[in-house]
């Protein structure tokens, strides 16, 4: 099952998309956020029907999740990437904090901010919890995770390095573009995904790898995080971003650019970078 999110006449609604496209229900309410639909059906997909079908094109689109009450970032997760940026493979998953102003959707115009001349691209997997859940082994995180889409995290470089904590680099307005759905994981390897995973600047292949490259695969990463703290239904996970970033390459995003982000089985993120305001 292939999830998404569209704008309406009538607001934000989740919709479920194939060869037609058709409202999602659970209990034959709809939604306009995957959260409150994922919280209802304690992530079940089953519980999921279509409803009424619905015409959406793609510039309606947004990201599948808005508002989640967490997004978690890991670092240096790909073995490549660690060794492009001189640094060794962490003995623990890197994680920081990233928060709900950040989100955009999969065709958003991104804004370069004047106060950063740094702004770099990152493809990764990103996963969504399905249920309230703490303490979950590795061998469970399969019975946790709903499903998985693309995003872009989006870095700003020279702020990202001023202090050893990487918030300030990872925090800014519209800066994760996420989606263009969210796919049950069942389709995609459930706990172990092994997916092409590709970066393009307009056009030219920067990024390029598998997600069963990951350092810290995402069994590993559920137990880690649920060790640490409760996750929430619609809780998503950034899982870090292959060898090609912008940095290694002493290459920043410019204003027309256009960077795609293309994950097997999940479709392609399409962003144009423009100068804020």
């Amino acid at each position: 099952m292939k999830l998404a999110r569209a704008q309406t006449n009538d607001g934000p609604v989740v919709i479920i998309r194939g060869a037609i496209d058709s409202v999602a229900l659970v209990g034959g309410r709809a939604f306009s956020d995957l959260t409150d639909l994922l919280a209802a059906c304690d992530g079940d997909a089953r519980a999921i029907t279509p409803g009424q079908p619905i015409q959406v094109r793609d510039e309606q689109l947004l990201s599948p999740v808005g508002r989640p009450r967490k997004i978690i970032g890991i670092g240096l997760n790909y073995r490549d990437h660690a060794a492009e940026a001189g640094l060794q493979p962490p003995p623990y998953p890197t994680i920081f904090p990233k928060w709900d102003n950040g989100i955009a959707g999969p065709y958003d115009d991104i804004p370069l901010p004047p106060e950063s001349q740094q702004v770099d691209w990152e493809a990764e997997l990103a996963f969504v919890f399905g249920r309230r859940c703490r303490r979950v082994a590795a061998a469970d995180a399969a019975n946790v995770v709903f499903g998985y889409t693309a995003a872009n995290d989006v870095s700003m470089r020279d702020f990202q390095f001023q202090t050893t904590q990487w918030g300030p680099g990872k925090c800014w307005d519209r800066a994760t573009p996420v989606g263009p759905v969210v796919v049950t994981s069942d389709e995609l390897g459930g706990a172990l995904p092994d997916l092409a995973i590709r970066g393009l600047l307009n056009g030219q292949l920067m990024q390029n790898s598998r997600t069963s490259d990951l350092i810290f695969g995402i069994g590993q990463l559920v137990a880690y995080l649920t060790t640490i703290m409760t996750m929430e239904p619609g809780d998503l996970v950034l899982t870090g971003t292959p060898a090609g970033v912008g940095s290694a390459r002493k290459h920043f995003l410019q204003p027309s650019d256009i960077y795609e982000v293309e994950i097997e089985g999940i479709g392609r993120l399409r962003n144009r970078f423009v100068r804020e305001g």
